[in-house]
């Protein structure tokens, strides 16, 4: 390629042409990654740029330059090969040759090919209305959260592409240009895959309907950073509390002063009771407390992450001593639906800024260190460890901690919603909390009686 001032080009592939004076640095895009149309362009720039360098201050669009139009002709200096396409572009390419000035002998054009026809891609629908129904159908398999995370993973790809680009036309260099951008802006490896990931699920939709006919496989195929195994050795497991961390947590007078409201004080007792994930507990209603024909009250789980989690909860009797049941009756006669009325669904959750609190209150009690991995999940560790530790067989404690099953054993199970073995199992958990010093005594009764106004002011606490 003949070596053309002014002519750059981005960490993408796409050519710039590019006019940087003391002042100023002024660059325009050609559209193109082909270095031999790009050298042509910025050639016919450079030719009129020169004649308007008389100019006090020249602007490219001065240069009545239409890029589009100069790469309907193809000039191949290399093989010596010359197209064009009609009259007029013929006119135009010679033109161009004329600014490129004398060319080698071996190099001139024997005679002027007539264009040969690109293979026409056939017609698609744009990227947006594909992703629309796509989004549509995985709502109806997904979780709301899951499909949030797919929608801002497509607008994410989209808003680094032409958005009416048509889905035919992301070949898989699109998407190579496009995991590029990501690593080039230091995005981690996870991060990356889960974006490919939703895209790799969009275009399995795609191929699945006959929408994305330009081939058989997956684009998004052989470009993830990481494998599985190397995703699941980066995950960093939640780690349990220690006795020592469970005493301080609890603590009565701290934990009293700390955990002000309702669902800051239930929320982790109901951890460490029962195993059930924040978002499980945090979406309680009045109705799920129930009690069963053999007198056992439980928590009905109706939604969970996984169809093993709707399952039912025996309600332990350490429970039951620091007066859970009377807050939840407190709540009914309320006339609320869920026993913390004042949560708001956001992002699919009514967890919304528990876990910060807890973070908060476990670093100022020391609890939190730099780099532990302590959550609200690591109840559920120290419940689902301590059922273990107890003689709980796996089913017993799948079924309280609501994780899969295996095979047959999850097809059986799935039917049983009471093991009548359970409550003496929940029972067996024991930690260091002072219940008789933590126990209800309605502290909350007008904070719940005024909930109506809690929702009407749309404020999470």
């Amino acid at each position: 390629m003949i070596k053309t001032p002014r002519l750059i080009r981005n960490r993408c592939g796409v050519f710039y042409f590019r006019i940087k004076t003391a002042t100023s640095d002024r660059r325009f895009s050609l559209r193109t990654k082909c270095p031999h149309t790009a050298a042509i362009i910025a050639l016919q720039l450079n030719a009129n740029f020169e004649r308007e360098r008389a100019m006090s201050n020249p602007k490219l669009s001065d240069f009545n330059f239409d890029p589009a139009a100069l790469r309907r002709y193809e000039i191949d200096l290399k093989n010596g090969v010359y197209k064009a396409d009609g009259p007029d572009d013929h006119a135009r390419m010679m033109d161009a040759l004329e600014r490129i000035g004398p060319i080698p002998p071996h190099m001139q054009p024997l005679a002027t090919v007539p264009a040969t026809a690109p293979t026409p891609v056939l017609k698609s629908l744009p990227v947006s209305e594909a992703v629309t129904l796509w989004l549509a159908e995985r709502a109806k398999k997904n979780g709301k959260r899951t499909v949030d995370a797919k929608r801002y993973h497509a607008k994410d790809f989209m808003r680094r592409i032409a958005s009416n680009i048509e889905v035919n036309a992301i070949t898989k260099a699109v998407l190579v240009g496009y995991k590029s951008a990501l690593l080039t802006e230091g995005q981690t490896g996870k991060t990356i895959d889960n974006k490919l990931m939703s895209l790799h699920d969009f275009f399995t939709y795609m191929l699945g309907h006959g929408l994305y006919t330009v081939s058989n496989s997956n684009p998004v195929d052989g470009l993830f950073v990481l494998s599985k195994a190397e995703r699941v050795a980066k995950n960093e497991p939640f780690q349990p509390f220690t006795k020592t961390d469970l005493a301080t947590f609890f603590d009565p007078v701290p934990y009293a002063a700390a955990m002000n409201s309702p669902d800051f004080f239930w929320a982790p007792l109901i951890g460490i009771y029962t195993g059930m994930r924040i978002s499980e507990v945090t979406a309680i209603r009045c109705e799920d407390v129930q009690q069963a024909d053999n007198g056992v009250h439980f928590i009905f789980v109706p939604k969970s992450k996984t169809t093993a989690g709707v399952r039912n909860v025996p309600i332990s009797d350490a429970l039951l001593d620091l007066g859970f049941l009377n807050y939840v009756e407190e709540v009914r006669q309320a006339g609320a639906e869920r026993i913390f009325p004042h949560r708001l669904l956001i992002n699919g959750t009514y967890s919304k800024n528990l876990s910060a609190k807890m973070l908060a209150y476990m670093t100022e009690r020391g609890i939190k260190k730099a780099n532990d991995h302590k959550s609200f999940h690591s109840f559920r560790v120290n419940v689902i460890t301590a059922l273990a530790n107890n003689s709980a067989n796996t089913a017993q404690t799948m079924k309280i901690a609501g994780h899969k099953q295996s095979g047959a054993d999850e097809i059986h199970l799935g039917y049983v919603r009471d093991l009548p073995d359970l409550k003496p199992i929940v029972d067996g958990l024991s930690w260091p909390i002072d219940a008789a010093s933590l126990k209800y005594d309605g502290r909350f009764a007008g904070f719940v009686a005024d909930h109506k106004n809690w929702a009407k002011s749309k404020t999470v606490v």
